[in-house]
């Protein structure tokens, strides 16, 4: 079987950033397009802006583009299947002995995901230069660099 690849665009705010979910506290944060998507400093790995803690980018995504990215793949699988059946079925049919009825399975609703402006801090790093939105008065006396992990 061949790999498939799927690509679609994560909204971004006015200011052209867009949100992103720490895999470990589940806080949401914002992380500018342009930056993370620079070819000149590629991102590996990402630091949660609130509890410090470190994992793989793909870990980042926040619950809704998980949920928008596995509709878009399961509705392919069914596209599949729906085509394999078909297919199956038509032969079955010109046989004078065998008949065979097929369903096709329906397809989901894949939910646009839309980003909504708030009230978030920008913070620059001042090591890296980079910046991220965060919500300051969340309950956390500490801002760490997305990018670098330092303390801002």
């Amino acid at each position: 079987m061949s790999e498939v690849t799927f690509t679609f665009e994560l909204p971004s705010d006015s200011d052209g950033y867009v949100t992103f979910e720490c895999p470990f506290c589940e806080a949401e944060f914002k992380l500018s397009a342009a930056e993370y998507q620079d070819d000149e400093k590629p991102v590996d790995e990402l630091f949660c802006p609130y509890c410090g803690l470190t994992h793989n980018k793909d870990h980042f995504y926040t619950k809704e583009t998980i949920a928008m990215a596995q509709e878009v793949a399961q509705n392919y699988m069914i596209d599949q299947i729906n085509s394999a059946f078909g297919k199956m079925a038509k032969n079955i049919n010109k046989s004078k002995f065998l008949k065979m009825s097929f369903k096709p399975l329906k397809k989901g609703n894949v939910r646009e995901l839309k980003e909504r402006d708030t009230t978030e801090e920008i913070f620059k790093c001042k090591v890296c230069g980079r910046t991220e939105k965060v919500i300051y008065c969340a309950g956390f006396s500490k801002v760490f660099c997305a990018y670098c992990g330092v303390d801002l």
